[in-house]
């Protein structure tokens, strides 16, 4: 495997996936960052679910786990846990009576983005 990408698919599919892929990361780049640095508006939405005093805590590991699905030798780590912080997510939205769209489409632009770059990665083994 290469840096971002296997070398056994097109430059277009590869150019693809690096889109798709970096969507959904600038998202939780944002949302990371607004945790650490506890903007007013993150830190009410955050207590509205019960997690007020956990704002920094998660927006750490939100960009612990982005960074480690970007570098390479940890991307299969990274992607697992991007993976499971996409449920989070949706399990968090569900619970609080919120439509789960932002974490469906977080998690469907990573598994989308990933299968492009990365076939074997993804888990799919198409």
């Amino acid at each position: 495997m290469s840096a971002l990408f296997e070398s056994n698919i097109s430059k277009g599919r590869r150019i693809a996936g690096l889109i798709v892929s970096i969507l959904p990361s600038l998202m939780i780049a944002f949302s990371g960052f607004s945790k650490v640095t506890k903007a007013d508006e993150m830190v009410q939405n955050m207590s509205a679910v019960g997690l007020g005093d956990k704002v920094v805590l998660i927006g750490a590991i939100e960009l612990i786990a982005l960074a480690l699905y970007w570098i390479p030798k940890t991307s299969s780590l990274g992607f697992a846990l991007m993976a499971s912080y996409a449920g989070g997510i949706i399990a968090i939205e569900l619970t609080g009576g919120a439509p789960p769209l932002p974490g469906l489409m977080v998690a469907v632009l990573f598994y989308v983005g990933t299968y492009l770059r990365k076939p074997s990665l993804s888990g799919l083994g198409i």
